[in-house]
């Protein structure tokens, strides 16, 4: 059986008094040591986590405006094109109308010609016709004889 005298209350006093001295010399440093070791790591995952996510939306970013810049250059583009196309246009259209007008030109201007080389051709043949008659006739033909 158990005999409680005072050797146990004496063993409970030394122990109560290690307990006391290991918790303020062992245990609260080794555990504040842990908790600034775990706040610290926890931190710095805390702080990688916030950089990351900074990091991420300055990529979106960059990533987004350099969809508006592309967008951008070819909206851009396709005005030039469309201005290039009405331009073009514009000038095949005038000339187009400086075509015509040089054919329509060309056009009176051979009008012209022919109609002067058939006046030209009827003056011909009288002179012809009278050169003839007066060679045939032996003699100088009026334009009532010829008629």
């Amino acid at each position: 059986m158990i005999n409680l005298d005072f050797s146990i209350l004496a063993a409970i006093a030394i122990f109560v008094v290690l307990v006391a001295a290991l918790n303020q010399l062992l245990f609260k440093p080794l555990m504040g040591i842990q908790a600034e070791r775990e706040s610290r790591t926890t931190g710095l995952m805390r702080l990688a986590k916030e950089k990351r996510s900074y990091q991420s939306n300055l990529f979106d970013q960059y990533q987004a405006s350099i969809k508006n810049a592309r967008m951008e250059g070819y909206r851009q583009q396709e005005q030039l094109r469309a201005a290039a196309l009405k331009k073009r246009a514009e000038l095949l259209a005038q000339a187009r109308v400086a075509a015509e007008g040089m054919i329509r030109d060309s056009r009176d201007s051979l009008r012209a010609q022919v109609e002067a080389a058939k006046q030209q051709l009827v003056s011909d043949a009288r002179e012809m016709a009278r050169a003839i008659a007066s060679t045939v006739l032996g003699r100088e033909a009026s334009d009532a004889d010829s008629s």
